[in-house]
Order: structure tokens, then C-alpha cells, then sequence
């Protein structure tokens, strides 16, 4: 047998050695304010990062919803309302923070079409005027002078900011942010990581649906010593957006002239999508 032979069966052996396994089970995103198993998932690069720093925004802005779907006229209690804008601002920039990842790095991101790259783009445009978050911008204004604290000047005229606590245009801006997150949510590149249960093993997703477990020594990965095929934690983050927009929808209908959201089965599919 010649020696490419043997090393092509050699090699035709090695891949036969490493363990294939499935796990089918719902994944749960990392949750700072709970209490969770450790093999919650968790980000593993910037996009990532960035999509989970948007995700923390829509658990606060829940809470907030939470107890406006619970007034008959949500729009009537503008100390609530109001207290969007901090949440509201930060899921508004963490977006716009994942476009210019995807645009400033995007040989980062190889999975991710050229088309894609210039929708990437014409987005960024478009979403900079649907939701401006720039220092002259309402929801800014309201967000620094009357909601993260109370500055002085919105004491001594506070009708200056407290006219652009409107809850209509509060909803108009997160469903546009929602779009976005749905569109994004959609795109292949996150990268991904859970705790193995094993010091000596760092499990690792950087293609959706499949998992590396890989055997470290000297604190470097060593060898793949097994994959696994999962459900993908965008299923995850996709689920939690899926269970706000169903209270957004609530509050929405008790506005006057609120378009309400619906997630498409192709947002669902494109969003779930594993290779």
C-alpha cells in the first residue's frame, strides 16, 4: 500500500473515531439576572456579543411592557412610559453597533453573502432614520435628561423633554428595532459557546447546528473529540423575541393607529436555520 493510501485510510479512520451525537433539546440563552444551569449558551464573538447586548435591552423593555399591558390606556402614564427610552436606546444603538460589525468586518464573516453584505448596508441607511439615536434626538433627550436620571435643566423646564414621551412613537421605534433584530437574527456568522461539564473540554459552535467539543491542553485546544448536532441558540434568542412581540401586540392594540407585529414563517425558518 502506498504511503498516500495509508495516510488517506489513516485519516478515513480518525474521522470514524470522533463521536457524533444529537441533542434535540430547546436551548436557553444566558440570563444574567436568573439562576440557570451552567450549559446555558452564551456568546463566542463579536456579533454575538452584540446581539446578546440587544437581547438584554428587550428583557428590560419587557419588564416595562409588562405593566403597561395591564392598563386600560397605557398611553395615560407617562412615568412608565417613559422609562422605555433607557432600554429603548440601548436595543436602538445595539443595533446600529451590529451593523457597522457586520459592514467594518466583514471578511470576518464569510458565511455571509455579498448581496447580503450591500442589504447589510442599504439597512444601516434606513434604520439611522426610522430610530435616531443621535444626542439631538428625541429618545435621547428623554433618555438623558428625564429617564437614566433627572438633570437639572428638566426641572426648571421640563415641558422641554417631557413632550417627546410619546408612546407611539416609543412602539413605532421598537417595532422597527424588532424588524432589524428579526433580519439580523437571520444571518449566519454568531458564534457561540456552553459550559461542557468537563474542565478539560470547551465546547464550541461556530457553524449553526453543530457544536465542537474540543479536548484543551496547556489552556489550547488540542483535538475534536466530539460533535454534536443542536438546535441552534438563535432558536433560543428567537423564542424570547417571539414571546415580546406577543406583549408589544398587547399594548399595540390598546393604541389608537398602532400597526401590531406578525413574525412570518419565513422570519421563523430564516431565524432557525441550521446547517
Amino acid at each position: 500500500m502506498s504511503e498516500t493510501s495509508k495516510e488517506a485510510k489513516g485519516g478515513e479512520e480518525q474521522k470514524r473515531g470522533i463521536p457524533l451525537y444529537a441533542d434535540w433539546s430547546e436551548p436557553e440563552i444566558n440570563d444574567p439576572a436568573l439562576i440557570q444551569d451552567t450549559t446555558v449558551w452564551r456568546g463566542s464573538n463579536e456579533l454575538s456579543f452584540k446581539l446578546l447586548r440587544c437581547l438584554e435591552a428587550i428583557r428590560d423593555i419587557s419588564k416595562i411592557m409588562e405593566g403597561l399591558a395591564k392598563l386600560e390606556d397605557p398611553i395615560s402614564d407617562k412615568r412608565l412610559v417613559k422609562q422605555l427610552a433607557s432600554p429603548l436606546y440601548t436595543l436602538g444603538s445595539g443595533i446600529l453597533d451590529m451593523f457597522n460589525e457586520l459592514e467594518s468586518n466583514a471578511k470576518s464573516y464569510a458565511l455571509i453573502a455579498s448581496p447580503q453584505h450591500k442589504e447589510i448596508i442599504n439597512r444601516k441607511k434606513q434604520f439611522i432614520i426610522d430610530v435616531p439615536t443621535d444626542k439631538t434626538s428625541a429618545l435621547r433627550l428623554v433618555r438623558d435628561k428625564i429617564d437614566s436620571h433627572i438633570d437639572k435643566i428638566a426641572v426648571i423646564r421640563p415641558e422641554d423633554f417631557w413632550i417627546y414621551v410619546d408612546m407611539p412613537s416609543f412602539l413605532q421605534w421598537l417595532k422597527s428595532c424588532l424588524e432589524q433584530i428579526l433580519y439580523l437574527l437571520s444571518l449566519n456568522g454568531y458564534g457561540w459557546t456552553r459550559d461542557s461539564g468537563h474542565p478539560d473540554v470547551w465546547s464550541l459552535m461556530s457553524v449553526d447546528g453543530k457544536v465542537l467539543d474540543f479536548y484543551m491542553e496547556n489552556g489550547e485546544p488540542s483535538h475534536i473529540i466530539g460533535v454534536t448536532s443542536v438546535k441552534s441558540p438563535k432558536h433560543g434568542v428567537l423564542s424570547e423575541i417571539k414571546a415580546f412581540v406577543a406583549l408589544y401586540n398587547e399594548v399595540a392594540s390598546k393604541c389608537q393607529g398602532i400597526k401590531l407585529i406578525e413574525i412570518s414563517e419565513s422570519d421563523e425558518s430564516e431565524s432557525e436555520q441550521e446547517t
